[in-house]
């Protein structure tokens, strides 16, 4: 249950006058004075909270209350409140002419509860209220105790969220009572608010944390119950000691105020909450309807209603939109890291490739060295004497095992790396034959129903049956040997 708010609540009575008093005050017949009840009250009321209402007889406590129950209408102002209320009190609320039992399943079938949780709220009512064989006599025959008991037991158990207690608790026998507050503080515990008006103040300290005090219609004072109380008292005393005329003359003053009220002070109150709120001038034929013949919903809580709704509509575009930015730096990073990759892997290909273009060129350089080396031992050869002939030819015999040698090493580099080519060839034929050999087997499995193995089954006999082959099955199931059929086994054959 949200926040139950108050704000500049007035009430007028029209006072019937006499003819003698019409001609004597030169009013027309038509003209009627106002009694103003209520004059600009403002209560807030707390989840779990009671308010206590304190004030002499007359002072505006009951009124408050029927208007909070919806038996009353204000004359201005505005309530803001979406909790269940109910009542207790031995003013109204059960219907007389009805046993007590009937009011209780009628009270019950007007929450709108579904019949497992009605039938549990009638019985609970029941038992609490101990009314016995009175729950089947009419309600016009109960004293006031037993009309209280039922009035109060009503309201707490009827989906009790807001309750409003109105001098009640006089009427209620001692056991009663005591059964009563227990029960008050139970619902207080879980989030149930309550007002309470009630003559004794006793029972005013007992139950409620903050107290409105009331007098002549006009709030007094409005917080903490035992500093209301302090005030309330110091009130009473400095009454009593007046003399009989001052008093006269005191209370003669506040009952023409109730009177002479104008309730455009209020609306003055009013206008200016609005312009601190952002309404402007403009606004103000509205604001006049809305205080003095609408009466409903407070317009700055409206205001303030549709300003978070917007901020929430807000707030929900924004977290779209950052869920969109993440997604999209996702997508952008996976991208940049596939590109990263993509370009590695060129660098690799491209430094294999220069690395085989290295090896090609001092395969190159080494025959050109021969076949210069060859050419010019050839012109020495001829060129040379006699006497230098023998020792030429075993310098170039040396020369020629050198080169040898070298061309040996070459042959050995070329057929390392022919090697490596055939190797990597026979990989690359080795993976596509693995790949086809998988997708071969994927493909007969994707084709296959689900069987039992009977005693006796063997896979030639399976195989026979699904017309298949061993290999088939045993590839299916990942068999490796015709012992992997076992009775009672589910393996899959061939459709």
């Amino acid at each position: 249950m949200k926040k139950i708010e108050l704000k500049y609540i007035t009430k007028s009575t029209p006072i019937l006058t006499e003819k003698k008093d019409i001609v004597k005050s030169k009013l027309s017949a038509n003209e009627n004075k106002n009694f103003w009840e209520l004059r600009g009250v403002n209560l807030s009321i707390s989840p779990g909270e009671a308010i206590g209402l304190l004030g002499n007889n007359g002072a505006g406590k009951t009124i408050l209350i029927d208007i909070l129950a919806g038996k009353e209408k204000q004359t201005t102002g505005f309530i803001t409140m979406d909790a269940h209320t109910s009542v207790a009190t031995t003013r109204y609320g059960l219907d007389k002419n009805i046993t007590g039992l009937e009011n209780i399943k009628h009270a019950v079938s007007s929450a709108n509860l579904d019949e497992f949780k009605a039938n549990h709220v009638i019985n609970a009512i029941i038992n609490f209220s101990d009314l016995g064989e009175w729950l089947y006599c009419p309600v016009k025959t109960f004293s006031t105790g037993l009309y209280a008991r039922l009035s109060i037991a009503i309201a707490l158990f009827v989906k009790p969220e807001l309750i409003l207690i109105d001098n009640i608790f006089g009427s209620l026998d001692l056991a009663f009572f005591k059964k009563v507050s227990d029960k008050i503080q139970n619902l207080k515990d879980v989030g149930v608010s309550f007002v309470i008006s009630d003559i004794n103040v006793v029972n005013i300290e007992r139950f409620c944390e903050r107290t409105l005090w009331l007098e002549f219609g006009e709030v007094q004072d409005f917080g903490s119950t035992r500093e209301i109380m302090v005030q309330y008292e110091y009130s009473f005393g400095w009454l009593q000691s007046l003399t009989a005329s001052e008093k006269t003359d005191y209370l003669a003053k506040k009952q023409s105020e109730r009177q002479s009220f104008d309730v455009s002070t209020i609306y003055e109150e009013f206008k200016v909450e609005q312009f601190k709120n952002g309404f402007t001038r403009k606004d103000e034929p509205k604001m006049r309807n809305a205080f003095y013949n609408e009466r409903g919903a407070d317009p700055v809580k409206l205001l303030a209603d549709k300003k978070n709704q917007e901020k929430a509509a807000i707030k929900k575009k924004d977290k779209r939109g950052k869920g969109l930015k993440v997604a999209g730096f996702f997508i952008v990073l996976l991208l940049l890291c596939g590109g990263i990759y993509n370009v590695a892997f060129a660098k690799e290909n491209v430094w294999d490739y220069i690395q085989d273009r290295f090896a090609q060129n001092d395969s190159t350089a080494s025959s050109k060295n021969k076949s210069q080396q060859e050419s010019k031992s050839g012109a020495d050869s001829a060129t040379a004497s006699d006497s230098q002939s023998s020792s030429k030819k075993a310098k170039t015999k040396k020369e020629e095992s050198t080169k040898a040698a070298k061309a040996s090493s070459s042959s050995a580099k070329a057929a390392s790396l022919a090697s490596s080519s055939s190797a990597a060839s026979a990989k690359a034929a080795s993976e596509s034959s693995a790949k086809a050999s998988s997708e071969s087997v994927q493909k007969l499995k994707d084709n296959t129903q689900t069987i039992n193995v009977q005693s006796g089954d063997t896979l030639e006999g399976l195989a026979s049956k699904y017309s298949t082959t061993v290999d088939n099955i045993m590839k299916i199931n990942n068999f490796t040997s015709n012992n992997d059929l076992k009775a009672g086994d589910v393996i899959r054959v061939p459709k």
